[in-house]
């Protein structure tokens, strides 16, 4: 199932730019600009994530995502601020249960990468649930994959990109998109870093299962690598 995100914000620009953005990248989308409405959408119907601005009329970002919990009946939800704020407000929302913020200027990569985290953490207890494309397998609590039934020895920086790549098939992911996920993007390397990985990772993958050519991995020249599988079964 695609996974949704619900973006609030009042401004109506903002909520177009982000929902083109995050359906270009294999995310289903909804929208407010009003936060009222979206507390009462979703006290029925919660999405996979949120992506919250903190200024906002009659409600701010802090005071929609506390009324969110609460019909949710829980502490803590896979959320975004977006915000302009200054040091101190920056320090005060550290110590929040939001999953994360952003601020603003920012890049759309940043926040994609940010957002994959948040939802990453907050899946955390599906972890002993194997993921399954194909022949694919992906075992987050073993940090482990497995290809036709074959354990594969990843380390932790293959294993997130793989475990981005699998989940998100047929996407393509940009070598800044990767390097953020394996690094972070306070980290300067090179893109071809992640040249390095996916040519280790195919090497692990042809010795996993000789008998079968792997070209799962796809490269898209002058922009990123994807997960192409052929089909359910292969």
């Amino acid at each position: 199932m695609t996974t949704q995100i619900s973006i609030i914000d009042d401004n109506e620009s903002i909520l177009t730019t982000l929902s083109l953005q995050f359906q270009t990248q294999g995310y289903s989308t909804i929208t407010f600009e009003c936060p009222q409405k979206a507390l009462e959408y979703h006290a029925k119907k919660p999405a996979d994530a949120y992506i919250i601005d903190m200024r906002m009329p009659k409600l701010t970002g802090f005071q929609f995502y506390k009324r969110l919990c609460e019909t949710q009946k829980t502490d803590r939800l896979p959320a975004i601020y977006l915000t302009g704020v200054d040091n101190i407000e920056e320090q005060a929302l550290k110590n929040t249960t939001i999953g994360d913020f952003i601020l603003k200027p920012y890049s759309f990569k940043i926040l994609l990468a940010r957002l994959e985290r948040v939802i990453t953490y907050f899946t955390s207890k599906e972890k002993n649930k194997p993921f399954k494309v194909g022949n694919l397998e992906i075992l987050e609590d073993q940090i482990m994959v497995r290809w036709f039934g074959n354990d594969i020895e990843t380390t932790k920086r293959e294993f997130a990109m793989i475990n981005l790549l699998g989940r998100r098939p047929q996407v393509v992911f940009s070598r800044n998109q990767l390097l953020d996920i394996c690094y972070g993007e306070d980290i300067v390397l090179v893109d071809r870093n992640i040249d390095s990985h996916i040519k280790r990772l195919r090497k692990k993958f042809r010795k996993a299962n000789p008998r079968i050519k792997f070209d799962r991995i796809k490269t898209h020249y002058g922009t990123g690598y994807s997960w192409n599988p052929k089909s359910v079964n292969v």
